[in-house]
């Protein structure tokens, strides 16, 4: 970050190069001259001697008025002289002086946020501060003074890199660490902290150093969208990926005598138009206000006329539009690229970024990136750090180490991929480093060739948030139908929208309840906690889940679900929809139904709700788990399941009949594998508690039982 004060020609390392600017693009301030990548050499050059370094520092921190450019300096000597710092901070004499010198200086600086230059006096004081004595080195004091700075001035910093927007780093210059506020988006607790400075000695909470990893790529720091993109996400922000195509041959690859493979594209572009238009419709339908397509699925003209969908009344607020190859000329000579696109509502210009790393699989791609490969980091007033990626662009490592420094904590990933496991840890490193949210889009369903018999379904897509416990969420669909995936910000939740996710199951009316059913609602107890009491304080955390009952010809089956195998808790086990408590749930009953709704896309209003059994406590899990009781002639589903929770939804008797035997056997287990076709995953021992429990409150329905006809008791005994 090149100061316009700081000439090139200082080679004693501690002047601050605030701003290369983007090349082409003009001067980065009043009155700084153009530089170029060789530029660097200042900020990397031997340092002189320690006295010296210090003296310049406080001549030029004295004559600054800049509290970003102030800072730099004083950042710049905690990483030269790193070693001292780490030692001496430790010592609780030097840490004792230091604050002793500290206390005038903080009392000549303004209250938090209201300062925007430094005065004078106050520059003097600064640097009269940095006078070491032999028990307090300069640099102890330094990295007080620059937290200090941190905290009064940090409003100042934002307005100082909007003003050399674009903004291009060099190494050693200071680059933002904004962050929104999660706490106000998501109701899920973090994975880790928002920010912590984890023995990092070149940063504070507002700004850190660059390193030399902006020698790697052209990083830019773009101000120009900082209003627009403002609010991006918020409580209410769904994320969708869209996936118009079902396999390979919908696509047209031209691949010539050396194997390479260019442009791909839809065959059919009209037809890939109504599909994609299809799709977005039911992804702003359920909610979704930044919609994400994958690599490929779209041509430069289809591209464009997906804007008009951030113009709609109700549209999304962001649209990836995927990418296209195309091909111009750079320098007098033809550049084949791969270019994302992306819409915002209210702004004519489109958002491009170009892929820099060409994919050998599942074709050669022949893409010919020339010059430096760029990061252009779009940041917003409130902290969101917005970047385009294409594909394996996400798998160069150095790419996402240039991310993770630069703070990038949004990330919409158009992909073309017959695997997605190879993005979780770029992903993972992501959410946990910037808190990021990231989605990738994959496309096509099927990476099957047509004489190959093997077939290889990739997910669908992959989504990062710093609420996962496992930070990154595959998302699987049943089928390679299209369809849309989609993301929950605030809850966390995931969900799965087939093709004909719009449809609605239609009510079958009134319908008259089988004898069994007020049984049940005799037997079994009000509400606990009641809508109107508030909830009692327990050691375990309350949880609930939806027992929700259906007649069949043999009598009442529940719905079960089959969860993910990828899940921490319980895998792969036939479980009651259901969950923990939630702040805003009144009860029980209003848990249970809201996770069998989330998990399961139930609609609540088409089950009658018939009392609760008595809590469950599970140690292993922490929960004291009540079972809600629920009747329904005819459960209404509306949307899919949501597959990163849920592989699978069946119907399990209560009693299923045996070949062997004439009376009717409970086993939930042979009743799952008649339904679904499939071996049965393991029951759950507390949904297996609570079919015991109810059969037995059961027992007097003997057409159901076969009491009647054979004579048992309770534990198969002869009467």
């Amino acid at each position: 970050m090149k100061d316009p004060d700081c000439g090139a020609e200082e080679k004693d390392g501690c002047g601050p190069t605030v701003g290369h600017g983007d090349p082409g693009r003009g001067d980065v301030s009043e009155g700084a001259t153009q530089a170029s990548m060789t530029e660097c050499a200042p900020c990397v050059a031997r340092p002189s001697p320690l006295p010296q370094r210090v003296a310049s520092i406080q001549a030029a921190i004295a004559a600054e008025r800049e509290p970003l450019v102030t800072l730099t300096h004083l950042l710049q000597l905690c990483r030269d002289e790193h070693p001292v710092l780490q030692e001496r901070m430790q010592d609780a004499a030097c840490r004792a002086k230091a604050e002793q010198v500290m206390a005038g200086v903080r009392a000549m600086l303004p209250a938090a946020s209201t300062g925007l230059t430094l005065g004078a006096d106050v520059g003097a004081a600064l640097a009269a501060a940095l006078t070491a004595d032999d028990g307090l080195p300069a640099v102890a004091v330094a990295r007080l003074l620059a937290e200090l700075l941190d905290e009064r001035y940090e409003r100042s910093f934002r307005e100082s890199f909007r003003r050399r927007s674009p903004y291009q780093p060099g190494v050693g210059d200071p680059i933002p660490l904004d962050g929104p506020d999660l706490r106000q988006v998501t109701t899920m607790p973090a994975t880790s902290p928002p920010w912590r400075l984890a023995n990092r000695l070149d940063e504070t909470r507002h700004i850190r150093l660059a390193g030399e990893w902006v020698t790697q790529f052209q990083v830019i720091f773009d101000y120009s969208l900082a209003r627009e993109l403002a609010g991006i996400i918020n409580r209410d922000t769904v994320v969708a990926t869209c996936h118009p195509n079902r396999a390979l041959a919908e696509f047209h690859f031209h691949t010539d005598s050396f194997g390479r493979t260019f442009p791909v594209r839809p065959k059919d572009e009209d037809k890939q138009h109504q599909e994609i238009d299809r799709l977005i419709g039911i992804a702003v339908a359920n909610g979704a206000s930044i919609v994400v397509l994958p690599e490929l699925c779209v041509t430069e003209a289809l591209a464009a006329r997906l804007q008009d969908w951030t113009c709609r009344t109700g549209g999304p607020t962001m649209l990836v539009a995927g990418s296209y190859h195309h091909e111009d000329e750079h320098d007098g000579s033809p550049r084949r690229r791969n270019t994302a696109v992306a819409y915002l509502r209210g702004v004519s210009s489109p958002l491009t970024q170009d892929k820099h790393s060409p994919a050998d699989r599942p074709v050669n791609e022949d893409i010919r990136p020339q010059g430096w490969p760029e990061l252009r980091i779009h940041v917003s007033d409130d902290g969101w750090h917005l970047v385009l990626a294409i594909c394996r662009d996400l798998l160069n490592p150095h790419a996402v180490h240039a991310l993770a420094e630069a703070g990038c904590n949004l990330l919409p990933v158009p992909a073309m991929s017959e695997t997605l496991v190879a993005f979780g840890g770029p992903v993972a490193n992501l959410v946990g480093s910037c808190q990021a949210l990231v989605a990738v889009a994959n496309n096509p369903a099927d990476f099957s060739a047509p004489a190959d018999p093997t077939v290889r379904r990739p997910a669908r897509a992959l989504f990062g948030h710093p609420g996962f416990g496992q930070l990154t969420r595959l998302v699987q669909s049943a089928n390679p139908d299209p369809g849309v995936g989609l993301l929950r910000v605030h809850t966390g939740q995931l969900q799965w929208l087939d093709s004909d996710a719009e449809a609605v199951l239609p009510s079958s009316g009134v319908a008259v309840r089988p004898p069994w059913v007020d049984t049940l609602a005799r037997l079994t107890m009000p509400d606990p906690l009641g809508s109107d009491r508030p909830s009692t304080h327990v050691t375990l955390e309350a949880a609930a889940v939806l027992v929700l009952l259906t007649d069949s010809p043999h009598g009442p089956s529940a719905l079960l679900t089959e969860r993910a195998a990828d899940l921490t808790n319980y895998p792969r086990q036939l479980v009651f929809p259901g969950g923990g408590a939630e702040a805003g749930d009144r009860g029980p009953i209003a848990t249970a139904l809201r996770e069998a709704r989330e998990e399961t896309a139930l609609d609540p209003d088409s089950v009658h709700i018939l009392g609760t059994l008595p809590a469950i406590a599970l140690p292993e899990s922490g929960f004291l788990l009540t079972p809600v009781l629920a009747w329904s002639a005819e459960p209404v589903f509306i949307g899919s399941p949501n597959f990163a929770e849920v592989s699978r939804i069946t119907s399990v008797p209560l009693y299923a009949r045996s070949s062997v035997h004439p009376g009717l056997v409970p086993t939930p287990e042979e009743g799952a594998l008649a339904l679904s076709g499939q071996q049965p995953a393991e029951l759950g021992i507390a949904s297996a508690a609570v079919l015991d429990v109810l059969r037995g409150m059961l027992w007097e329905h003997a057409e159901y039982t076969g009491s009647a006809e054979t004579g048992q008791d309770r534990g198969g005994r002869q009467g």
